[in-house]
C-alpha cells in the first residue's frame, strides 16, 4: 500500500489549467505552487513556471519533493522548452516539448531527458467557454535505461466570473509498474481585483486503489 502511496505521488505530477498545448505570450508566464497531502501523510510540493520568450518558444522549469510516511525523500527537477506544431491560431492547438532534468530517491540522483506531445481546443458549453488538454511524454533514465511514459488529460470549464471546475485523469507507467488517477478540483479568483491569482482547490485518488486519497492546493500566478 505505501508503495503505491509513492508511485500515486511520483508518477502523477500536478498540471496547471492553462499550460499544456498552449504556448505564453511573448514576455507573459504562469507560475503554480501545490501542496498534496495524502490520508497516509505522505506530503509532496511542486513549483511550476512557464514563460513566454517569444510568442513561437516557452521555456519553463518543475521542481518536485515526496516526503513519504515512513521517512523515504525523493523529487524530481526539469528544465524544458516548448514549440508549436503547424500554424496558430487554429481551433486544434499543437506542441512540442524537449526537456532536460534529474529524479533522486534518498542519496541516489539519475539524470534524464524528456519528449511530449500536446494537443488543446477550447469550446462552449451552455455559453460557457472550457478547455480539454492531452499532454503525453516519455521520459529516458540516462544511466538505468528504465522509461516513464505519461498521458495527462484535462477537461475544464469557466462556471462565472471567478471560479471554474476542472477533472484531469492522469495515467502512468514504467517497465514495471502503471498507474492512473482521478483529481476533480474547482479554480477560485479569491481577489476579485487580481484575475491574475488563482486557487486550485481538489481532491486526488488512484483509480485501482482509493484507499489513500489525497488533498491538494495550489495557487497559480499569471505575470
Amino acid at each position: 500500500m505505501r508503495l503505491w502511496s509513492i508511485l500515486f505521488i511520483l508518477l502523477t505530477a500536478p498540471v496547471p489549467a492553462y499550460s499544456g498545448a498552449w504556448l505564453r505570450e511573448k514576455g507573459k508566464g504562469l507560475s503554480s505552487n501545490t501542496v498534496t497531502v495524502t490520508q497516509n501523510y505522505d506530503i509532496s510540493e511542486s513549483t511550476f513556471i512557464e514563460y513566454g520568450v517569444r510568442d513561437d518558444l516557452t521555456l519553463g522549469a518543475e521542481v518536485s519533493f515526496l516526503a513519504s510516511s515512513y521517512g523515504l525523500q525523493s523529487g524530481s527537477a526539469t528544465l524544458f522548452l516548448r514549440r508549436p506544431l503547424g500554424r496558430q491560431g487554429r481551433p486544434n492547438v499543437w506542441s512540442a516539448e524537449l526537456g532536460i532534468g534529474a529524479a533522486w530517491v534518498g542519496d541516489v540522483v539519475t539524470p534524464n531527458v524528456k519528449a511530449g506531445l500536446s494537443w488543446g481546443r477550447g469550446f462552449t458549453l451552455a455559453q460557457k467557454n472550457g478547455w480539454i488538454t492531452i499532454d503525453s511524454s516519455l521520459s529516458w533514465d540516462v544511466y538505468l535505461h528504465e522509461h516513464l511514459a505519461k498521458v495527462d488529460s484535462t477537461v475544464g470549464i469557466d462556471l462565472g466570473e471567478r471560479f471554474s471546475g476542472m477533472l484531469q485523469l492522469f495515467h502512468a507507467s514504467t517497465s514495471t509498474t502503471t498507474a492512473t488517477s482521478i483529481a476533480p478540483s474547482i479554480i477560485v479568483r479569491p481577489i476579485k481585483s487580481r484575475p491574475d491569482i488563482r486557487l486550485q482547490i481538489g481532491a486526488e485518488t488512484l483509480i485501482t486503489d482509493s484507499s489513500n486519497p489525497a488533498l491538494k492546493l495550489s495557487i497559480w500566478r499569471e505575470f
